[in-house]
């Protein structure tokens, strides 16, 4: 039982004091003729305790869309972050875009066919294992 407290204790704690940093290049239009276009873009704010900063931008080219944080972006560091779109000032729990890659810099998430991101005002970091939100950007 004690390995098992350990293991839980290092998993919650030990992120908020380990930065991963990531540096993704823009993605690339499907067709060279079709860029991509910003349709949206939003600062993120901290939520509660936790401190977030930098630019989420919606792109969209040739039917596929994506989230990106621009090399700006910063959030709290925790354990099981997510990326979701949210409306209304909440997340919707339906609108995972996956982990969040690293707490620092650059990075791109396809939004699937099955959301309509046209339903969703806000991109959400989200920690799942406390139910608690990091940092949000209202996209407009």
């Amino acid at each position: 039982m004690a390995i098992g407290v350990a293991v839980f204790g290092y998993w919650t704690i030990a992120p908020i004091f380990i930065n991963k940093e990531v540096s993704e290049s823009e993605p690339i239009a499907e067709q060279a003729t079709k860029p991509m276009i910003a349709t949206a873009t939003g600062k993120f704010t901290g939520i509660t305790y936790h401190e977030a900063e930098g630019t989420a931008k919606v792109l969209e080219s040739g039917g596929k869309k994506f989230i990106r944080f621009e090399d700006d972006f910063k959030v709290t560091n925790g354990p099981d972050l997510f990326v979701y779109l949210g409306k209304n000032g909440k997340y919707d729990p339906a609108a995972n875009l996956g982990a969040l890659k690293g707490n620092i810099g650059s990075q791109n998430y396809e939004i699937p066919e099955s959301i309509d991101s046209d339903e969703y005002d806000s991109v959400w970091v989200w920690c799942r294992a406390f139910s608690v939100g990091f940092g949000v950007a209202e996209l407009k």
